[in-house]
């Protein structure tokens, strides 16, 4: 984030927090080897990264809001907002989107004007009403409706699933894929979001197995009535769906790897994320640090 102003002291307490906590950086080791592959050249590919990660970080700030999840603990941490207030997270939360929008500009501002405005056609899908905000929308009215399997799947898709087209599509868009690839990247990105959220769900409900990893306070599906592939399918059932969204997963890679050897970074994400993430193991970052 940008330095030296005369920051308010909770707003930059919040932003430390932030940027100091990133996780496995999932969706920005994604963005990082789309532009080395595509586009070339470092500076740009940490910039697109941290601006789709600084997206992502927003959300989990507001997401874990008592409004919201009403979380208390995020990768092991108390949750900004328990330790410095709510009004801070949520002008954090603000100041980060702001920040990934002008990271992207400068990013791309080289580009064709067409691939500009595909870009931000795509940020706004990604994270406006069609996208992330919307799902989350779903998400908190999950307990006035049928709560089927369907549903479900459709708010992950909208929560979990656009967040991996913005980091799949978004920079690959500088590689101009043709139809048949968009299509298999789209579908790519719904049985990744949809495998990546039920092993989530998972998460959220194995308390007591062994070598769980807690990301986030668990049980708050249960105790919110939130969407949970595991409580409405049971864990067997869940388990077995991640396995057949991995395999279509697989399909889909192979088929873009067909058409252009460029893809190939997808299939070594896709062996290193899920096989990680299925297992409980940490996956190796090659994005240096969130702090553009």
């Amino acid at each position: 984030m940008p330095t030296g102003f005369d920051m308010e002291p909770r707003l930059a307490a919040v932003l430390e927090h932030a940027v100091s906590h990133p996780g496995k950086l999932v969706r920005a080791r994604l963005v990082y080897a789309a532009v080395l592959q595509h586009a070339g050249g470092e500076g740009r590919a940490l910039q697109l990264a941290c601006a789709v990660e600084y997206y992502h970080l927003s959300s989990l700030l507001l997401d874990d809001l008592p409004c919201m999840d009403d979380a208390q603990t995020r990768r092991g941490y108390a949750c900004p907002h328990i330790s410095h207030g709510e009004a801070p997270t949520i002008l954090a939360a603000l100041a980060l989107i702001n920040r990934a929008y002008a990271l992207a500009g400068f990013a791309l501002s080289d580009q064709t004007a067409p691939m500009r405005l595909s870009a931000m056609a795509c940020l706004d899908s990604c994270l406006g009403v069609p996208g992330l905000v919307g799902g989350q929308a779903h998400d908190l009215a999950y307990a006035q409706s049928d709560r089927s399997v369907r549903r479900v799947g459709r708010i992950a898709a909208g929560k979990t699933g656009a967040l991996f087209w913005l980091a799949v599509y978004f920079p690959a868009l500088v590689a101009r894929p043709n139809a048949d690839e968009a299509r298999q990247l789209k579908a790519l990105c719904i049985y990744w979001g949809r495998a990546f959220q039920a092993l989530d769900d998972l998460g959220d409900i194995a308390t007591t197995e062994r070598n769980a990893e807690p990301n986030k306070t668990n049980g708050r599906d249960q105790a919110l009535d939130r969407p949970n592939l595991a409580l409405v399918m049971g864990v067997p059932a869940t388990r077995r769906r991640v396995g057949q969204l991995l395999r279509q997963a697989k399909r889909a890679l192979t088929r873009l790897v067909s058409q252009r050897s460029d893809w190939v970074y997808l299939q070594n994400f896709h062996r290193e994320c899920f096989a990680a993430k299925a297992s409980g193991g940490r996956s190796s970052a090659p994005v240096k640090a969130v702090a553009a």
